[in-house]
């Protein structure tokens, strides 16, 4: 093999592994989600559904950087992403292991509502389910792509109730690209 073919899949190594390495700070760059609406919180009355939460926590006491990021983690655990219809509602999520974006967002503000009180932070943050839709910069891409699934898409945003920052957090795509936050327009 030659020094330049080498040289070359250096470059190429290079590239890809720069992008995987900030493909948060691209994505957010790319993409920006605006809220359209608001979907109803979702909370945890299955006890088989508390019980695991439990077992995958340890029971420990959580700040809400450990919430939001054991919210992420249990439901990218919990879920495999289906076009088909699926559950809506977070205490389903027991025994069926499939959902769509609405699931993902159901299950994770679930969770996310579920340790927020476990912790006594709920005068501090709050979970808060949302439906909205995605730009390419600034193109509508449910307008593009002409199909029902791509209506709109849910993510969830978590607010400082003192500070009022905003965190946006989409579950689903955090299960498959492993990117923690999103950016919105309000």
């Amino acid at each position: 093999m030659g020094k330049k073919k080498i040289k070359r899949r250096f470059y190429i190594f290079s590239f890809l592994l720069l992008i995987f390495l900030c493909k948060g700070p691209i994505y957010r760059y790319l993409i920006n989600y605006t809220i359209i609406d608001s979907r109803k919180n979702n909370f945890l009355t299955n006890q088989k559904l508390i019980l695991e939460i439990e077992e995958f926590t340890n029971n420990e006491s959580l700040d809400i950087d450990e919430i939001i990021r054991i919210s992420n983690s249990f439901t990218a655990k919990k879920l495999a992403f289906t076009f088909s219809k699926a559950p809506k509602n977070a205490n389903k999520f027991v025994d069926h292991k499939k959902a769509n974006c609405i699931g993902y967002a159901a299950l994770f503000n679930a969770v996310g509502n579920y340790l927020l009180a476990k912790n006594n932070l709920t005068d501090s943050y709050e979970f808060n389910h949302l439906v909205g839709q995605l730009h390419l910069f600034s193109i509508n891409i449910h307008l593009i792509i002409n199909h029902p699934f791509f209506k709109d898409h849910d993510f969830n945003a978590i607010k400082n109730l003192k500070t009022q920052e905003i965190i946006y957090v989409d579950p689903s795509l955090y299960d498959y690209l492993g990117i923690k936050w999103v950016s919105s327009r309000q």
